[in-house]
């Protein structure tokens, strides 16, 4: 997106990038929504501040050191709109949910979606005068809505105090829906891209349990609801040739409806229906004609449709980037407000001829990061130190003015302020950082893993499976080779182990953590 020669239409984003730093090697500590926006408010691991993994393990522990809290007490006023993800409402739940919950805390305002939210007329809870949660359904499509609220808070807020914002946009998560008015935006811009050369990747040369993956594009992405098709105008012999029959899947390829399609209103069926008709029809006419013949042209078909929709929703938050960006310039706040752009963790774009996240593999451990902040970080540079999502929380707290021992202690990150205002890796800073998966089992079917990532190397150690893999970025960066048994490599193997044991003992990793197939997960004490 950031790139000068990129065909992507984000001005927004290129405008941020060019008057901010693009941090080209930031990493999360956990590749999974919830988990990852943990240690980017606690700036702690995951086995520290006890959220492990979506869904199943116990909600957020709110009482815990945030940087919201830190800045709250320094004076700032705080809010959040949007995507706020820290619950542990497991599938199915009825009944009274209210264990299940988590409200943000150090926020003097919160409006934040239930889960993950919805793109089309969200709900939105904010908290009741009784101390109960209100929801409350909103017209209009998600990204605008936060965008607005942001706004209209911004607006509203007490201008003699300093304020800090987290704008939480579900885009461009799962099940990937652009704005009615952006459908088809994004079509030139995904047929003008090349598929990753890896797009059918059979992970020979790599460890067997990835083998047993549950997120290929091929034989897991859902024809209706992450595909988009329309089921009554695709035959039952074309149903059956789209999905894969040997799937193992938690859900069969076309068992889902499309979850948005409940939340829209009959104008906005209207048009999702037709565009979506017709982009199926076209399918269906170009197997019958034979220009789509086999498993291989599904698949290219397939990855286009979804780079067509997932770029069509960043669409809508890169005109959210500028909204917000214009309104700071006109109320005199550019100059003197740190401006934080970054994703909860990385994507799969069709690499390993996956989607989704949660392998250690490089496109799903890098995170998008711009900081902008004028006359103390330069403009204009990409900074390529070795930075992790749990360093954001003691930079906000740095930039702040509210970096006590006592907030800073409680950090595993370090401040980038450092490397931000300089654009260069300052002395002594880390050589690898840690990573920990602990969603086994789940869906997709990603074992239970951790690793380190230092400038030339990725180890890893399945516990799922008892595997180790070792890649070489500078001979592999596509990740296509294990070379942990390679005789070369063995001295190489040796330090790296040796670093990671390291590691685990800095970040006080429990032994068993995160334990192998079976193991229960362990409770963590996040008290401190």
């Amino acid at each position: 997106t950031c790139e000068k020669d990129s065909p992507m239409p984000y001005p927004n984003f290129r405008k941020l990038a060019d008057e901010g730093m693009v941090f080209d090697r930031s990493y999360c500590a956990n590749s999974l929504c919830g988990p990852s926006r943990a240690c980017i408010y606690t700036g702690r691991h995951s086995h520290m501040n006890g959220y492990l993994f979506n869904e199943h393990a116990a909600p957020f522990d709110g009482s815990q050191p945030t940087f919201p809290k830190m800045l709250q007490k320094a004076g700032y006023q705080t809010a959040i709109v949007g995507k706020w993800h820290l619950e542990a409402i497991p599938p199915g739940a009825k009944g009274d949910t209210s264990k299940y919950e988590s409200d943000p805390t150090g926020f003097d305002y919160w409006e934040i979606f239930p889960g993950q939210g919805n793109y089309f007329n969200p709900d939105f809870i904010t908290p009741g005068k009784d101390g109960k949660r209100v929801v409350k359904t909103e017209p209009g499509y998600a990204t605008e809505l936060v965008t607005q609220k942001s706004l209209k808070w911004l607006d509203q807020r007490d201008k003699d105090k300093p304020f800090m914002l987290v704008v939480g946009h579900k885009a461009p998560h799962r099940c990937w829906c652009p704005s009615i008015q952006n459908l088809g935006r994004a079509k030139q811009y995904a047929d003008a891209i090349d598929p990753p050369a890896n797009l059918e990747d059979d992970f020979a040369d790599r460890p067997e349990f990835l083998k047993m993956t549950e997120q290929t594009l091929l034989n897991h992405f859902n024809v209706w609801s992450d595909e988009h098709l329309i089921k009554e105008v695709v035959p039952e012999d074309i149903q059956k040739m789209l999905s894969c029959p040997e799937s193992k899947t938690l859900h069969t390829q076309y068992d889902w409806e499309m979850p948005e399609w409940v939340r829209m209103d009959p104008q906005q069926k209207e048009a999702w229906y037709n565009y979506h008709k017709a982009r199926t029809v076209q399918l269906v006419k170009d197997i019958k004609n034979g220009k789509i013949k086999t498993q291989r042209d599904i698949l290219l078909r397939r990855w286009r449709h979804y780079m067509e929709d997932y770029l069509g929703t960043v669409l809508s938050v890169d005109e959210s980037v500028g909204q917000i960006m214009d309104y700071l310039k006109q109320n005199g706040l550019d100059r003197n407000t740190l401006v934080l752009y970054c994703g909860d963790q990385g994507f799969y774009m069709g690499e390993h001829g996956l989607y989704d996240k949660r392998w250690i593999f490089e496109e799903s451990l890098r995170m998008p990061l711009i900081m902008r902040w004028p006359g103390k970080i330069p403009a204009g540079i990409r900074n390529n130190t070795m930075v992790q999502n749990i360093d954001y929380a003691p930079t906000i707290v740095s930039a702040a003015g509210a970096d006590t021992p006592e907030n800073m202690n409680t950090f595993q990150g370090v401040s980038l302020l450092p490397t931000a205002f300089t654009g260069k890796t300052p002395d002594n800073w880390r050589d690898a950082i840690y990573y920990c998966f602990y969603e086994n089992p789940g869906e997709h079917n990603a074992p239970r893993h951790d690793g380190i990532r230092t400038d030339r190397y990725t180890l890893s150690y399945i516990w799922t499976s008892g595997e180790w893999m070792l890649f070489d970025m500078k001979k592999d960066p596509m990740q296509m080779k294990n070379v942990i048994d390679d005789p070369a490599y063995k001295a190489t193997v040796e330090q790296l182990k040796k670093r990671y044991h390291e590691l685990r003992k800095t970040y006080k990793v429990p032994e068993n953590s995160p334990g192998g197939k079976g193991t229960p997960i362990p409770k963590f004490d996040a008290s401190w």
